[in-house]
């Protein structure tokens, strides 16, 4: 049976010690892991800590890819955050920048379960925050195939860089109205692998959940694994979750013997939707958002 490969947690304060030292960034960057969850924390109980270091995912993992070449992530999106519409403008900016490197992770913190929701100005539940999970992943998957990047042509002879009429209109009504396409082409690996994360003792994800993601983790043939645990038989890939209070450093270490022991090695130039092994989904067809573009024979 294949060894599984090896998916990494790092928390908030993980990300802080990365950033600051270019040597961890180095050596995470070199790791053979299938990929890294940024912002593992803000996913389940733990982002109630004291010691938990809030942060913009996306903003972290731009600096991050900028600074490495083979490192994957996906960014934890948070309910209540982020409108879907920010997210996928970052998020397709991010697969831009990163050359398919990067993707977005939905779940359930229930550490926020009965806080005040802002989309329906009441008190959260698990119900709540599944729907709007769900909604949001679905509206980015919408928006960032909203145009398509072959659309973009720059043709010199008739003066139209892009075949508009190809842009299309993405209309979604309830938690989060959006009436209009994303300001950004699709990334060139197309749009970003979407996964839900399933942190231990959480339920199992519904069908609305599975049908929205592209992959799900934390639980089935995907589970997370503590630094002191060993991979069980059967499983595709583990993610390494050794808790905020861990230093980053360790953590390297401890993934570093587990893919010298026990785990699969993976080609680090693969983008994350291959490792992942998703295929591109198909592309929703709505309306055009523009017309037909005409020549300008006065170019």
């Amino acid at each position: 049976m294949a060894a599984p490969s090896v998916g990494l947690g790092l928390s908030g304060n993980h990300i802080v010690q990365l950033l600051g030292d270019e040597k961890l960034v180095t050596a995470w960057d070199q790791l053979p892991l299938a990929f890294s969850v940024i912002g593992i924390d803000q996913l389940d109980d733990r982002a109630g800590e004291a010691a938990h270091v809030a942060f913009d995912g996306s903003a972290a993992a731009a600096t991050l890819m900028a600074r490495t070449t083979s490192a994957r992530v996906l960014i934890a999106a948070p309910p209540r955050r982020d409108h879907p519409y920010n997210l996928a403008r970052r998020t397709a900016s991010l697969g831009h920048l990163s050359a398919g490197r990067t993707g977005v992770v939905f779940g359930l913190p229930r550490h926020s379960l009965g806080e005040i929701d802002p989309w329906v100005r009441g008190r959260d539940d698990a119900e709540i925050t599944r729907h709007h999970c769900v909604a949001a992943a679905r509206a980015v998957r919408d928006l960032e195939q909203s145009w398509p990047l072959d659309s973009v042509i720059g043709d010199r002879e008739t003066g139209i860089f892009v075949r508009s009429d190809r842009i299309q209109h993405v209309d979604i009504e309830g938690v989060y109205p959006i009436a209009g396409p994303l300001t950004i082409p699709e990334p060139p690996f197309g749009p970003s692998a979407l996964a839900w994360w399933v942190g231990r003792d959480g339920p199992a994800p519904t069908a609305d959940v599975i049908d929205a993601v592209d992959v799900v983790l934390g639980a089935g043939t995907t589970p997370s694994l503590g630094v002191d645990e060993i991979p069980a038989h059967g499983v595709d890939r583990v993610v390494l979750d050794a808790g905020p209070d861990t230093d980053v450093a360790d953590v390297l270490s401890v993934a570093r013997r587990l893919l010298t022991d026990t785990a699969a090695h993976t080609d680090r130039a693969l983008s994350l939707r291959t490792v992942l092994g998703t295929s591109v989904p198909s592309r929703r067809r709505s309306r055009p958002a523009f017309p037909v573009p005409q020549p300008h024979p006065w170019l």
